[in-house]
Order: structure tokens, then C-alpha cells, then sequence
């Protein structure tokens, strides 16, 4: 088999040679100490109250700078659903028009997997919404999925991408 350049020649190499990815060995699991299980529940359960509380500056106290919130959504005006990824600051500015537009807002943790290796952590949540007003409250369960990393002592936030439920 001729190549035209030797870039593809040397690729073409590296790839026959590489692993398939049903080789890579899964990661094993680690068990979370329950100290830890129990630190990032409690910071999570802090999290839930201050958003379905609408505390904005609170909820954002639990995002490290620079952390973002992501999800599938279809804006108004838009043709079609698209990912839209969000500051905590831009998402605390839009909050009136979204959570905090309706009487009713409530959003709580119903279960977790909590995975953890030193000082980083993911946690797949299952949560159950409200939103509304009296008379007219529409409920929902989804997953977030958040990733945590602890410094000098304290968990927060470095992203949190969410999706409800099918």
C-alpha cells in the first residue's frame, strides 16, 4: 500500500499499532471513606437549599471561580435544542427570569453516587423539581452530575451539568 505523504504513512502506523479502546482496562473502583461520602452529601444538601431557596449569592458561594453549569436547552427564538454552557455569574443574573420567575421553585436530592480520589470528586444525583404556582406546579426528576474539588478544607463546585430525566 502506497501513501501519498509520509504524515499519513506515520498515522496509519500509530493507529494499527494503538490498543482499541474495548482494551483499556476499566478503572477499579476506590471506596470512598465514609467521612467523605458524608462531607460532599452535606455540601450537595447546602447546594439544594440555597438554590430552591433562591439565595443567588449563596448558591454561587458553592462554585469555585470559573465553574461553569451546562445542559441541553432549547432558548426562545432558537430552531432547536443546544448545548448551552453557563458562568455561575451569568447563571445568578438570569435566575429571575428562570427559577426565580414563579412562586414555586424547589429542586432536592433524592439519591446519590458519590465517587472520590483524594481531593476530587463526582456525583451522579437524582433530584425531583417543582416549579410553578399554586394551583399550577410542574414536577420533574433529573441527574446532575457534579465534579468537586476540596482545597485547604473546603468542597465546592468545578462544573455541574444536569439533564431531567426520560
Amino acid at each position: 500500500m502506497a501513501f501519498k505523504s509520509p504524515a499519513v504513512a506515520v498515522l496509519s502506523l500509530v493507529l494499527a499499532a494503538a490498543p482499541s479502546l474495548a482494551q483499556v482496562p476499566a478503572l477499579p473502583p476506590v471506596p470512598v471513606p465514609d467521612s467523605v461520602r458524608s462531607e460532599v452529601l452535606e455540601f450537595l444538601a447546602s447546594y439544594y437549599d440555597a438554590f430552591s431557596d433562591r439565595e443567588w449569592g449563596r448558591f454561587a458561594e458553592h462554585f469555585w471561580p470559573g465553574a461553569t453549569i451546562t445542559t441541553v436547552w432549547q432558548p426562545p427564538g432558537e430552531p432547536g435544542p443546544r448545548v448551552v454552557v453557563t458562568t455561575v455569574p451569568e447563571f445568578v443574573e438570569q435566575a429571575p427570569a428562570g427559577p426565580g420567575s414563579r412562586e414555586i421553585f424547589e429542586e432536592r436530592m433524592l439519591s446519590a453516587e458519590v465517587r472520590a480520589r483524594g481531593n476530587l470528586a463526582l456525583v451522579y444525583a437524582k433530584y425531583r423539581a417543582r416549579f410553578g404556582d399554586p394551583g399550577d406546579v410542574m414536577e420533574w426528576e433529573g441527574v446532575d452530575a457534579f465534579t468537586l474539588l476540596e482545597h485547604d478544607g473546603e468542597w465546592r463546585i468545578v462544573s455541574l451539568a444536569f439533564a431531567p430525566e426520560d
